[in-house]
């Protein structure tokens, strides 16, 4: 499946799918997130670990904001 399949069919993303599609590491995608101030989508009670996922309009303004040309 390309990303473009992929982005077609899903409206949000894992921590672990954001790192692949970014090829860095969780830590890297944690960061890029923080940076940006980005919303996040997590169930989890207050203090528990929970899965996160991010929405795919904001993946889509991090990867606008961070493609340069090449030169």
């Amino acid at each position: 499946m390309t990303i473009s399949q992929t982005t077609d069919r899903q409206q949000f993303f894992s921590i672990a799918e954001l790192a692949n599609r970014w090829r860095c590491s969780r830590g890297t995608v944690y960061n890029r997130l923080r940076r940006v101030g980005a919303s996040v989508l997590d169930f989890a009670p207050p203090g528990k670990r929970g899965k996160k996922v991010i929405a795919h309009a904001t993946v889509t303004e991090i990867e606008e904001q961070r493609t340069k040309r090449f030169r």
